[in-house]
C-alpha cells in the first residue's frame, strides 16, 4: 500500500511542474520531494518521472499514473470532508433505550428542547419495560434508575437521585394491619422488583441513623413498575415505589405511606452507554444536553410540576 503523502507529492510535481517548483510551493526540500517520488517509484516498480541533471519530466506510464493518483486524492479530500462535517455539527442517528415513564416525564421535555436545537438529528427512542443489554441492542445510550450500576463494561452518567417510598392501599392495611415499626412489615404481602439473587429486601433507615433490613416474600414480582403500581392499588401487597409516582394516590388517599419516620435508599437516575470516547458529535452534544437540564427536569417532576399537562400513566421507570 502506497503511502497517500508520497503520492500527494508525486502530484504536486506533476502539477507545478519540476522539483524545484514544487519545493517552494509547498515549502518542503527539494531532497525530500526526490526522496518521497523515489520512494514512490520504488514500491510500484517503475520510473514514474525521468530526471537527468538539467532537467526532469513524467514518464508516459508516470502521466497515466498521475491521472488515476488526481482521482484517489479527490476522493480522499472528500472522504476527510465527510468527517470534518460530521465533527462540526450535530447530526445522524441516536438509538435511545429508556423505560416508558421515564420517557415520559423526564426524559420527553428535554428529548423536544434538544431535537428543536438540531435538527439535523434524528432519534430512535425504543420504550422498554426491561433492562435492555446496551451493547447487543446496539444502543448508543439507555436511561435507568437503580442504586448502583452492576455492569462493569458500561459507562454510566448519573443525574441524580429518585426518593422512594414504602407504601399500601388501605384495603390491605385493613385487612393485615398497620404496621408501627419495621419488624411487623413481615406480616404484610408483598409485591417487588425482580431480583437477579431470588431474595428481597427493604433496607430502611431511622432519622437518627438506625437501620433495619426487613426480607419479604412478594407474591407478584415484575421489572415492570405498571403492572407493581396496579398490584399495590389493587390491594395484592404492599411495594417500595418511586416518590413521583406515589404523590397523588397518596394525596387522593388510594395509597398509604408505612413508617414515615423511616426511610428507603433512593434509586439512582442515570444513563449508561458503551464508551467514553469515539462519539459521534450528535450522541456527545445529546449526552452533554441531557447532563445540563435532566437535575432541574428532575427535580421539577419530585415536586410535582409536571411538563405542560402531561400526566403519564405509571409504568417501567425502574427498568430501562
Amino acid at each position: 500500500m502506497q503511502d497517500l503523502n508520497d503520492i500527494y507529492y508525486f502530484v504536486q510535481v506533476v502539477e507545478l511542474g519540476s522539483f524545484t517548483a514544487a519545493s517552494k510551493a509547498l515549502g518542503v526540500a527539494k531532497s525530500q520531494l526526490s526522496f518521497r517520488v523515489a520512494r514512490l517509484e520504488a514500491s510500484l516498480g517503475v520510473r514514474l518521472i525521468q530526471r537527468t541533471t538539467r532537467r526532469s519530466h513524467v514518464s508516459e506510464i508516470g502521466q497515466r499514473y498521475y491521472e488515476q493518483c488526481r482521482q484517489l486524492l479527490a476522493a480522499a479530500e472528500q472522504t476527510q470532508r465527510v468527517i470534518d462535517e460530521a465533527q462540526a455539527a450535530p447530526r445522524g442517528r441516536i438509538h435511545v433505550a429508556c423505560p416508558v415513564l421515564f420517557a415520559q416525564l423526564l426524559l420527553a421535555p428535554i428529548l423536544v428542547d434538544f431535537l428543536r436545537r438540531h435538527p439535523e438529528v434524528q432519534v430512535d427512542l425504543d420504550i422498554c419495560h426491561h433492562q435492555v443489554d446496551v451493547i447487543a441492542g446496539g444502543y448508543d445510550i439507555a436511561f435507568r434508575v437503580h442504586d448502583s450500576l452492576k455492569d462493569s463494561s458500561l459507562v454510566m452518567r448519573s443525574y441524580g437521585m429518585d426518593p422512594q417510598v414504602l407504601v399500601a392501599s388501605p384495603e390491605l392495611l385493613r385487612r393485615q394491619g398497620q404496621p408501627t415499626q419495621p419488624l411487623e412489615l413481615k406480616r404484610l404481602s408483598s409485591v417487588g422488583l425482580i431480583s437477579a439473587e431470588g431474595r428481597h429486601f427493604w433496607h430502611l433507615q431511622a432519622a437518627d441513623g438506625r437501620t433495619q433490613q426487613v426480607e419479604h416474600h412478594p407474591s407478584l414480582t415484575s421489572d415492570d413498575l405498571q403492572v407493581l403500581y396496579q398490584a399495590v392499588i389493587g390491594g395484592v401487597g404492599a411495594a417500595q415505589l418511586p416518590q413521583f409516582v406515589c404523590r397523588e394516590p397518596i394525596a387522593e388517599g388510594r395509597l398509604v405511606p408505612l413508617l414515615p419516620a423511616w426511610s428507603l435508599p433512593p434509586g439512582n437516575v442515570h444513563a449508561v452507554y458503551p464508551s467514553r470516547h469515539g462519539h459521534t458529535p450528535a450522541l456527545r452534544s445529546f449526552i452533554e444536553f441531557v447532563a445540563q437540564h435532566m437535575p432541574l427536569v428532575l427535580r421539577r417532576t419530585q415536586q410535582g410540576v409536571l411538563a405542560e399537562n402531561v400526566k403519564p400513566a405509571p409504568a417501567g421507570l425502574i427498568a430501562g
